[in-house]
């Protein structure tokens, strides 16, 4: 299966935080106890340079995740579009990008 396509804007020097859930096809929350998230961001999907976003389970029973990104993080991070995508490996050790997109740091005026 594919990775889902979903979009996000980041704020420079916010703090940035999104919860997703795994779900099979028909809307059932997958148990996701056991498993792991990674998450990256990089101005180009070639570059070495990357930023790690910080993951968790909320609710391992209702499949919700969460991605982190600091305000000090976000504020090192280069205006513009960027992408980024989120690894999910399962108790098995087995590896499905779930989603990826672009990431829009959007620089606000107050500093």
């Amino acid at each position: 299966m594919a990775a889902a396509q979903y979009n996000i804007t980041i704020d420079a020097q916010s703090d940035f935080s999104r919860t997703f859930a795994v779900e099979e096809p028909a809307g059932t929350p997958v148990d996701i106890t056991g498993y792991s998230f990674t998450a990256q961001i990089r101005e180009h999907f070639t570059q070495s340079e990357h930023t790690d976003f910080t993951t968790s389970i909320v609710d391992a029973s209702q499949g919700l995740f969460k991605i982190v990104l600091s305000d000090t993080t976000t504020a090192s991070m280069t205006a513009g579009k960027q992408y980024y995508d989120i690894v999910m490996t399962t108790d098995t050790g087995e590896k499905t990008r779930l989603l990826q997109g672009d990431a829009n740091i959007s620089w606000g005026i107050t500093r």
